[in-house]
């Protein structure tokens, strides 16, 4: 027997209130014996053992009584007794990923999930605890009202999600109700991308049921991705799309809002989409919203994906010849495509880009390291003229492979134009970069390190400055060979040391770190969010959403879900027949003593409300209760 409310069972102590009284009335008293009361004495011989017989029940149902109250308040829970289902900790995973919003029958998916949640909350008492969590891990909790009025307002997300957290916390969720039995309830559209996960979770003794409701489409549109190439438009250049269809699939291309290309994509399965690039020149002045649509199909959340562009004139530069001539070779190629403009030295425009060993250098600048390591004194005393808070270290000559770092854990962004440059460049020749901010230095001008190389910084950034820790020279670094190189360049002089400000793509639900500056976010709508920290939660809808200094937009982040969700060939027939593959694709996500699926809505609610242990006993109590109370009173008004 497990109790909710184990404190009420002090009261029982009130059972001793009728037993005292009990025992002080049968206290004997100095006896007198009177002639004319003989005649009674007989009368109470004769009728004394009724007498006794009747106190003694009194005080059994008064006892009663008092312990079945008690134990009422306490709200115990005993198997196979009692009324109803016994109470129960039930956390709802509902799955609102992407591919829950595919039409199905004249219906969405995410609609049949949302009414058999709806349901099964329908079904709980007010001694049951109760709550949604989304496939994003946002957590639904309170009342019965409050967990309607949440389900009622969502929606599907613009991506995949994590089901896998959003099941870890929904078991801690279901355990944190204890004593009542707990139980999670996941109820999904059986895509199997959602099911995917780095790690499976451990649900223990916590069962764990499974309802999907499978869509037998196989035939699905979607446009897998939209990038401008490059990010600044001076003020042209290129969008690139990737489309999936099954047949020929129309496609437009927009710049906040208007059509400026069209075209047809031909017939292209998911692994081998069709790949397109389109050139393009804008009007337009400052950050672009950009998408490409195709025509609606059962699936309409992939059948847009957004971008962004910034159309400005082209970063100015000045190029020094201690940067050595293939920086300077890399550079000319960019004003030559007119991506970067030559500027005069000295202007607050132009970006000085010149070995770190140079005299008279003013900011901005990008340097490397000098090419003769005899001037590394000259070099560190001009990053200190500078006020750049970095010095080259001594001189290393083994060869290491460069890293770009990664916040908290999380895999490199191997399409970021740092990861691409650097993440795994050979280096031969190299001076560790050591950090020395000085006494005025603080927390927020602390600098960003773009690339590591033996574990030490190697290139770095700040306020006005990036610094390269080895000469661009190969002889010292594979880096001036690498393709990826030039766009590198042209992203570090235009963002890290211009002002086209950070351009993020990421999936709704991410965490985005590292946006100092960053007062508001701007939504599709035009209204803006609040930001007063450096990190961000990403939206849960697909969109372009600018960043804000005050009234400024400095920068983009594009939010669309993930290429995987348009699979939807595998979403499961949610037919009994189908409960092998179910539990195959439950196994990838969760594993436990009680993990099951469940192939219809009714059999799942039923599972759901079986693995209660045992019954509330709160009526049968107090009706037992009532009747010793009753019991009592007739045979005392006898």
């Amino acid at each position: 027997m497990a109790f909710l409310a184990p404190a009420f069972l002090a009261l029982a102590a009130l059972a001793g209130v009728p037993l005292l009284v009990h025992l002080l009335r049968r206290r004997v008293a100095r006896t007198i014996d009177f002639p004319a009361v003989r005649y009674l004495e007989r009368m109470e011989q004769e009728h004394s053992k009724d007498l006794k017989l009747r106190n003694r029940l009194l005080l059994l149902l008064r006892l009663l009584a008092v312990i079945a109250l008690a134990l009422a308040a306490a709200r115990p829970i005993m198997r196979l007794i009692g009324v109803g289902h016994a109470p129960i900790a039930v956390a709802v995973v509902l799955d609102n990923s992407l591919s829950s919003g595919v039409v199905q029958d004249g219906r969405v998916v995410f609609d049949s999930l949302r009414a058999d949640t709806r349901r099964l909350l329908g079904e709980l008492t007010s001694d049951d605890r109760a709550w949604i969590v989304t496939a994003d891990g946002r957590v639904i909790g309170g009342t019965p009202a409050t967990l309607e009025a949440g389900l009622t307002a969502l929606t599907p997300l613009g991506g995949r999600g994590d089901l896998a957290i959003a099941t870890q916390r929904a078991i801690g969720l279901a355990r944190s109700g204890a004593p009542r039995t707990p139980v999670v309830a996941i109820v999904s559209d059986g895509q199997q991308s959602t099911f995917r996960s780095d790690s499976v979770v451990k649900a223990g003794d916590v069962p764990v049921l499974l309802l999907r409701h499978g869509a037998s489409l196989t035939r699905n549109r979607a446009v897998l991705q939209a990038s401008a190439d490059p990010v600044r438009w001076t003020p042209g250049g290129a969008v690139t799309l990737a489309v999936t269809s099954p047949d020929s699939a129309a496609w437009r291309l927009a710049l906040d809002g208007r059509t400026v290309a069209r075209g047809t994509a031909a017939p292209a399965t998911l692994d081998a989409p069709t790949r397109i690039t389109q050139k393009l020149a804008s009007t337009a002045s400052g950050w672009v919203r950009g998408s490409v649509e195709l025509d609606a199909d059962a699936l309409r959340a992939d059948d847009t994906r957004w971008f962004a562009v910034r159309v400005a004139p082209p970063p100015m530069v000045s190029v020094r010849p201690e940067g050595g001539p293939f920086l300077g070779a890399a550079l000319a190629t960019l004003v030559d495509e007119q991506r970067l403009a030559r500027g005069r030295e000295g202007d607050p425009r132009a970006v000085t880009v010149a070995g770190a060993d140079a005299p008279a250098l003013k900011g901005p600048v990008l340097l490397t390291a000098p090419r003769d390591p005899l001037r590394v004194g000259d070099a560190n005393r001009q990053l200190e003229r500078l006020g750049i808070p970095w010095r080259f270290g001594a001189i290393a000559r083994a060869q290491v492979l460069a890293r770009v770092p990664t916040v908290r854990g999380a895999s490199v962004d191997t399409t970021s134009p740092s990861a691409r440059a650097f993440d795994g460049t050979p280096v031969r020749l190299r001076y560790p970069l050591l950090y020395s901010p000085g006494a005025g230095a603080t927390p927020a001008s602390a600098p960003d390190t773009i690339a590591t190389a033996g574990g030490a910084p190697w290139v770095v950034a700040g306020d006005g400055y990036v610094l390269i820790g080895s000469p661009i020279d190969p002889d010292a670094t594979d880096l001036p060979l690498d393709a990826a190189f030039v766009p590198w360049l042209q992203e570090a002089l235009a963002r890290r040391l211009g002002d086209d400000g950070r351009y993020i793509e990421s999936v709704p639900g991410q965490t985005i770190d590292g946006l100092r500056g960053v007062t508001g976010l701007e939504r599709p709508d035009g209204t803006v969010l609040p930001v007063s920290t450096d990190r961000l939660t990403v939206p849960g809808q697909a969109g372009v959403y600018f960043l804000r200094r005050q009234t400024a937009r400095v920068g983009a982040l594009v939010v669309n879900g993930e290429p995987s969700e348009s699979d939807v060939v595998g979403l499961g027939t949610g037919t009994a027949a189908d409960s092998a593959a179910g539990n195959a694709l439950l196994a990838r996500l969760v594993t436990g003593k009680d993990v099951n699926v469940e192939p219809t809505p009714s059999a799942w609610q039923q599972a759901v409300f079986s693995r209660a242990a045992g019954q509330a006993l709160l009526l049968p109590l107090v009706a037992l209760a009532l009747a010793a109370l009753l019991a009592e009173a007739w045979i005392s008004g006898r």
